[in-house]
């Protein structure tokens, strides 16, 4: 569920934006409901060059890459009508084949996002616009200029934010209108899941989804793996969801977390903090920020509001018509593999075209950098039997 794998981004993006501070998109018309800000360009040396420093390897760029912040609308989860960020990439002075969606990993910034532009916007902006796809990265309700709080992990609100974005992009002159791909990573691999479910669900075919160390079954697989701590930011992703769920759901935070950490979770999240900073804030046992009632509850599968939603937010459980790749480290403590290969079991029962894609022994983080060049590959392999 981290996204360390901004910071590695950042660094190398941080270089390329000294080359790039003059270079400027050309501004773009914004249909009704959509405001358009031009962000930054990227030569196709200079995107190589990134990708090169980043560690990716076997990846092309055949394009420049245009970069531009994007604000719709969508609803939150009490249905209310609010305003929302994200990255729309464009490659430069060529027609786009295919709409494609990539959305990030969890970011306890407001503004660790895409359309700030982060690292992961600008290595997604380069990975699928770069060779030739219009690309967008939305940053989800309660982050970028959404000044809710973060439904961290709630399905709903996060398909809502990805499905909505697809449709404002659409109608913005230059992006193709057929059907979309998908990709994420770890929360947003939950995400672009969620998604999927979503726009078949009205009927919409999409082209293809490509989820890497994505958290699918979070009370069965995800609470069970993350209460044992076996990564050090478990406690973290823990607090997150209890968070978000406990405003999401209406219960009082004291109702999961001991009235301590309830306080401190709710500084934490409240006001910026780095990520280390909630690291060492919180205990490297995450059962010791529970209340006794909760654990009684987990221990002994029991009732409780807590465990109820996260079941509710069960990604694993269904059919979809899409062909889904769901990539994973085979290492990975964050997410452990369990996630990809229970949800590609239960889905393959149930006849669906889903590949569970073992991108070989990595942690969390490199997961996604050894998945950047498959993904792309298979994107590619779907879009020769696609009509433009």
């Amino acid at each position: 569920m981290t996204s360390g794998f901004l910071y590695k981004w950042g660094v190398v993006a941080g270089l390329l934006l000294l080359l790039t501070a003059c270079a400027k998109p050309t501004p773009l018309n914004a249909p009704d409901g959509v405001e358009l800000t031009p962000l930054s360009s990227y030569s196709t040396l200079e995107s190589r060059v990134l990708l090169w420093m980043s560690g990716v390897e076997d990846v092309s760029v055949s394009q420049d890459v245009d970069l531009y912040r994007m604000v719709y609308r969508t609803r939150n989860g009490a249905g209310k009508e609010i305003a929302v960020s994200g990255l729309l990439a464009l490659p430069r002075n060529t027609k786009p084949t295919h709409l494609a969606s990539f959305q990030h990993g969890t970011t306890t910034s407001r503004d660790a996002v895409p359309s700030a532009p982060d690292g992961t916007g600008i290595a997604a902006a380069v990975l699928f616009a770069g060779n030739g796809y219009a690309l967008i990265a939305p940053d989800y309700i309660g982050l970028g200029v959404s000044d809710e709080r973060h439904p961290y992990l709630v399905a709903d609100d996060a398909a809502r934010a990805v499905t909505d974005m697809i449709d404002a992009a659409r109608k913005i002159e230059g992006v193709p209108g057929g059907p979309v791909f998908l990709s994420g990573f770890s929360q947003g691999g939950a995400a672009s899941v969620a998604a999927t479910k979503a726009l078949e669900a009205r009927g919409e075919k999409v082209m293809g989804a490509a989820p890497v160390a994505g958290a699918y079954d979070l009370r069965n697989i995800s609470l069970k793996a993350a209460m044992k701590g076996g990564a050090k930011q478990h406690s973290l992703y823990l607090a997150y969801i209890a968070w978000g769920y406990s405003d999401r759901y209406g219960h009082p935070l004291t109702s999961v977390l001991t009235t301590d950490y309830a306080a401190k979770v709710t500084e934490l999240f409240s006001t910026p903090h780095k990520p280390d900073e909630f690291i060492e804030s919180l205990p490297a046992n995450p059962r010791d920020m529970f209340t006794p009632a909760f654990l009684s509850a987990f221990d002994n599968d029991g009732e409780h509001w807590f465990l109820t939603a996260l079941a509710d937010n069960d990604l694993s459980n269904w059919k979809p018509a899409t062909k889904m790749r769901l990539y994973y480290g085979s290492a990975d403590a964050d997410v452990v593999p369990e996630e990809a290969l229970s949800a590609t079991k239960k889905m393959r029962e149930m006849g669906a075209d889903v590949t569970a894609v073992d991108v070989g022994p990595v942690g969390h983080d490199p997961s996604m950098l050894g998945a950047a060049p498959k993904i792309l590959a298979w994107l590619q392999e779907l879009d020769q039997g696609q009509p433009n």
